[in-house]
């Protein structure tokens, strides 16, 4: 259950998480968000079009593919997708 450094991409491809958003995943018995991890970098990537960013969060890995929420401070929700903190891959191997 360790955090690990996974990509984020999130699904407003334009829109840059902010760095230190927590992502969470459901709530606590006590009604609190259960707090799983956190954005680390972020960045707009001319290259490829698209906002990146990378987050620590818990089993990231098992995680591949799953949508995370990101509560903003005015209330909204932001969703990215857990990938490969790989984004850019100029020869285009796997």
């Amino acid at each position: 259950d360790r955090k690990q450094l996974v990509g984020l991409e999130t699904q407003d491809s334009q829109f840059v998480l902010p760095e230190g958003a927590h992502a969470v995943s459901g709530r606590r018995d006590d009604g609190r968000l259960q707090m799983i991890g956190h954005v680390t970098s972020t960045y707009y990537s001319p290259t490829l079009g698209r906002s990146i960013a990378f987050g620590l969060i818990e089993s990231g890995f098992k995680r591949m593919g799953q949508l995370l929420n990101f509560p903003l401070p005015d209330g909204s929700i932001a969703i990215a997708k857990v990938v490969s903190p790989v984004f850019y891959n100029p020869e285009e191997k796997i």
